[in-house]
């Protein structure tokens, strides 16, 4: 395979995702997401996007408890293409209340899909979600480990989703045989 083509760049998305943690011990998780043209974007009823401009810039702001229930939501849209863009930004605030567990993704779509929300914030709920996840991750961990070293014994089932959602989790393999030998099938 030539590695010798030629390119050229016409779009980048960029979807950036922090995790901070607040003083009452919840976790503020801020996403955006931004669409550069690397190319110009004619429209019938408007200027078009030039190359170096944004079509989109959003961002959102989560801010979940340690039981998973999102408590606030903020959403802005900075820069979109058409003015009803921005009007789906308080929909977002139906998230409050919700928890990040299975189901989750389904009420979601539920409360926001189709013409209720915007593809992109939705698109970065789930970002957020996941970045959650992996932000509340050493916390979860230490308050089952307090509780019991044997992961067979820990209060919070949920915090095993792990187990069989990814390749290297999954229940016959290495990881987990050598992360946790205890949720692991014997060997044979």
């Amino acid at each position: 395979m030539s590695t010798d083509h030629q390119r050229e760049l016409v779009h980048t998305r960029q979807i950036s995702c922090r995790a901070f943690r607040l003083k009452n011990g919840f976790l503020e998780i801020e996403a955006t997401l931004s669409d550069e043209k690397g190319q110009e974007v004619p429209f019938r009823s408007r200027p078009s996007v030039q190359v170096g401009q944004f079509m989109h810039r959003m961002s959102l702001t989560l801010t979940i408890d340690d039981d998973y229930v999102i408590r606030d939501v903020r959403v802005q849209t900075h820069q979109a293409p058409w003015p009803a863009c921005g009007e789906t930004d308080a929909a977002y605030r139906g998230l409050v209340g919700l928890r990040l567990n299975a189901g989750f993704t389904r009420k979601m779509r539920d409360l926001l899909g189709g013409v209720q929300g915007c593809t992109h914030v939705t698109e970065l709920v789930s970002q957020a979600a996941n970045t959650y996840m992996q932000a509340s991750w050493p916390d979860r961990i230490a308050r089952q480990v307090a509780v019991a070293a044997d992961p067979r014994h820990w209060p919070d089932k949920s915090t095993l989703t792990f187990v069989n959602h990814c390749h290297a989790w999954r229940q016959d393999g290495e990881t987990l045989r050598r992360e946790y030998p205890e949720l692991a099938p014997p060997q044979e």
